[in-house]
């Protein structure tokens, strides 16, 4: 089912008679010529600025390597409920005779990335906004869309504390990209009952017509 989720979102965004909003995914090149085909086929777009309301991140850590995809994603999301128009990664700071690509097990956490975006901007750019599903605690960031009848939510910690969540509420939502459909299973236990940790974004779906 999990893998269906791409083509289900998609599918959805094209029945929508919401306005589209663009949020677009890009690196800033230049790219060799196998990294602009690999972007190509993952949709995302290779320019040499990013637009204007366009957050801008590195994709590198500072070792220079790759960051995990989960830190990856997170920046993606940060981006999305701030309202910013895209993310554009800058590439890792490779010798110029080797491209992103001739290192698989790098390449793959942007590529990871890429997949997970290409199947939630039908959310982001169709989806109507709607209220927050649930009262966030202070520094959590948390933004809402309704897209045919279902909402989507996104939740950002990007501070260095681990921030509560109601769990009660996270119980008619389901986890998405996570290893268990149950939202709150993608929680930590702390002091304040379930916590989303620093540095992770959560992105829930709620039942039709319903959470």
């Amino acid at each position: 089912m999990r893998r269906l989720l791409p083509a289900l979102l998609l599918a959805l965004a094209a029945c929508s008679p919401e306005p589209r909003r663009a949020f677009r995914v890009g690196l800033l090149g230049p790219l060799e010529a196998k990294g602009l085909a690999e972007a190509a086929r993952l949709g995302l777009v290779v320019a040499l600025e990013a637009p204007a309301g366009a957050a801008v991140e590195p994709a590198a850590d500072a070792d220079g390597r790759t960051k995990p995809a989960s830190a990856l994603f997170f920046a993606a999301t940060r981006a999305a409920v701030r309202g910013s128009v895209g993310v554009y990664f800058v590439p890792p700071p490779f010798p110029a005779t080797y491209g992103w690509t001739d290192y698989p097990e790098e390449w793959q956490a942007m590529a990871r990335t890429a997949r997970r975006l290409a199947a939630l901007r039908p959310v982001i750019e169709a989806g109507a906004d709607a209220p927050a599903p649930f009262a966030a605690a202070p520094g959590l960031e948390v933004r809402a869309w309704r897209l045919r009848g279902r909402r989507y939510a996104a939740l950002v910690n990007d501070t260095a504390s681990p921030l509560p969540v109601d769990a009660a509420a996270l119980a008619p939502w389901r986890a998405l990209f996570e290893p268990r459909a149950d939202a709150r299973e993608a929680l930590s236990a702390c002091a304040g009952g379930l916590c989303l940790p620093p540095g992770r974004a959560l992105w829930l779906e709620g039942r039709p017509g319903g959470a």
